[in-house]
Order: structure tokens, then sequence, then C-alpha cells
């Protein structure tokens, strides 16, 4: 059985975070990263380098109990346009009881 968000350690939760940075890295398709951190209302000018965009991204995240805010970082993915948007689709497929090709 999968560990639940809450039952992450703090570096569990860092990772999880910092898997969706990842991800727009791995592929980022015409400025997605910028449009999606405009969105999340992440200051670029926050960093001096690209280098520090990692841990400037998931401090964002961090709560004062050393923790992070998973849930916040995932409420703002599915909140992005285009996830929202795919979210939408795969909802209205599902109800309709056609396949998805996720």
């Amino acid at each position: 059985m999968p560990k639940q968000i809450s039952d992450l350690t703090p570096r569990e939760q860092k990772d999880v975070i910092l898997s969706f940075l990842i991800d727009f890295a791995d592929h980022d398709e015409e400025g997605d990263l910028l449009s999606y951190l405009d969105h999340i209302g992440f200051d670029l000018r926050v960093i001096r380098h690209v280098k520090e965009l990692p841990a400037a991204f998931v401090a964002k995240y961090r709560l004062k109990t050393g923790k992070y805010d998973v849930d916040r970082a995932a409420n703002d993915l599915a909140t992005w346009p285009p996830i929202a948007a795919r979210i939408a689709e795969l909802t209205e497929a599902e109800q309709k009881g056609l396949p998805n090709d996720l």
C-alpha cells in the first residue's frame, strides 16, 4: 500500500515536489515551465542562476515545521491550465465510459 502524503518524511515530501520541476525540465515545450512558474506565482528574480531554481522552487512549499506542503504543490500543478484541461478531458471521457489513453 502506498504511503499517504502525511506519512512521508520531509525528504520524501521535498522529492515529490522536486519531481514536478524535473518533469518540466524533461518535457518542457515552448515555455511551459515559465508559464507554470508564473501560474504558481514564482518570482524568477529570487534566483541569480538557473542552478538555484530547484532549491528555490522547493523552498516555495516549505512549511515552518520543516515539512513541505505537497498538497498545495499538487493543487498548483492540477490547476495549471494545460493540466486542468487534461484532467477535465479524462473526467469527461470516464463519465461517458470512453477509454482513456493516458
